[in-house]
């Protein structure tokens, strides 16, 4: 009985022991998790914390901030441990800040526009530097660590290049090369551009997704600027290889990129007069010579054009040369036209086609003959008429009285 007794005490006092330690347990939890809630509420990072740069220059890193309570509140903004010399500042939209506002459950992609701009000094040695940037509000405050690796050398070198750098066509192609110019530096770099063409061609440049033609191109670091080149060869170009050398000048880089382009043969000609003027005339009968020219205006050499002509009825119509064994690009040739108009041709405009072909080309070209009478015949007819108006008029006095 004694020992059935003693047994329900110890259970007793075991049970109020362990509700108390349990209790103790509950109280520790509900005071540690608010403070552990509250420690890490405010987050701030940055996407890159750690980069490279040479002494004098200037590095921005963007900054976020995460809340993770249901409370709002104002954070003041600062970086300790900045290393001597060096200078920086937060940055918010387009303005200097000293503070920022954080948002209930504000999530990284909510954050506002925020970042922190530091400048190395001229005189910065090469070495790792660094320091925190921290926001601080009623109750908590947001620490991230970055690092400047200040190195005298450069990230890379930066590239010009072209996705076909060869083309080819003939002379009315306008040649058009997708080309990108890489900024590799670590500072932005402003490219003047130049190009060494042959006489006659046209470069132009023009940023892609742009329309209008520039001299010059800004690329920010690490970043790439795609560029349209175009190319209008000369009318005149001769057939063969072309190469045109690019180049893209920054106070830091000197980029270069040879563009080829190969003209095809073009076969064109033209038949007209030497002055352009298509109209002449003419007199029944009679052969008159007109003074044509035949101008090969492609970049290839023709070889055996023949002259052939067409006009009206019982007209009859020859050539000095009917056949040109060979006309060099560019040159031109006159050919003597003798073109006789049928006896009974009436006084009018009349056409005659005449025609240039090999078996690469061919042109026309209509000649307009204006036959007319000659003045002389007219002046005899007027003199004839006179003279028998004179003697009808001598004949009426002499017998007109009986």
């Amino acid at each position: 009985m004694k020992k059935r007794m003693l047994n329900g005490k110890i259970s007793s006092i075991l049970n109020r022991v362990w509700k108390s330690t349990l209790l103790t347990l509950c109280l520790v939890a509900a005071l540690c998790v608010p403070c552990m809630a509250d420690e890490a509420s405010v987050i701030i990072s940055t996407d890159y914390p750690g980069v490279s740069a040479k002494p004098g220059a200037s590095v921005s890193f963007p900054l976020y901030i995460v809340n993770n309570s249901a409370v709002e509140e104002d954070a003041s903004l600062r970086a300790e441990g900045l290393p001597e010399g060096w200078s920086g500042y937060f940055r918010g939209s387009d303005s200097e800040v000293s503070s920022v506002h954080i948002r209930a459950e504000q999530k990284k992609e909510d954050s506002p526009e925020l970042s922190y701009s530091v400048t190395i000094p001229e005189d910065a040695e090469d070495g790792d530097y660094t320091f925190t940037v921290q926001a601080d509000g009623n109750d908590t405050t947001a620490v991230t660590k970055m690092t400047v690796t200040v190195t005298s050398q450069e990230a890379g070198q930066s590239n010009f290049t072209a996705q076909y750098p060869e083309q080819q066509g003939d002379t009315s192609t306008k040649f058009s090369f997708d080309t990108t110019i890489i900024n590799n530096r670590l500072t932005p770099q402003s490219y003047a551009l130049a190009a060494r063409a042959p006489e006659g061609w046209t470069v132009t440049f023009t940023p892609a997704g742009e329309s209008s033609k520039v001299a010059s191109l800004p690329v920010d670091p690490d970043k790439s600027q795609g560029l349209t080149v175009d190319v209008t060869p000369s009318e005149t170009a001769q057939q063969g290889d072309y190469v045109i050398p690019l180049a893209a000048v920054s106070s830091d880089d000197t980029l270069e990129l040879e563009l080829q382009v190969t003209i095809t043969g073009t076969y064109d000609v033209t038949l007209s007069t030497p002055t352009g003027n298509l109209n002449a005339n003419a007199y029944a009968g009679e052969e008159t010579m007109v003074t044509m020219s035949v101008t090969n205006t492609g970049n290839v050499d023709l070889e055996n054009l023949q002259l052939t002509a067409k006009g009206s009825t019982d007209w009859n119509i020859r050539f000095d040369e009917t056949t040109i064994a060979l006309l060099e690009a560019g040159a031109a040739k006159e050919i003597t036209a003798y073109i006789q108009p049928a006896k009974n041709a009436v006084i009018g405009d009349y056409v005659t086609a005449m025609t240039v072909q090999n078996a690469q080309v061919r042109n026309e070209a209509d000649l307009r003959i204006s036959v007319k009478n000659h003045t002389t015949w007219g002046i005899t007819a007027i003199i004839v008429i006179a003279a028998v108006c004179v003697c009808i008029g001598a004949v009426i006095r002499k017998y007109g009285r009986r």
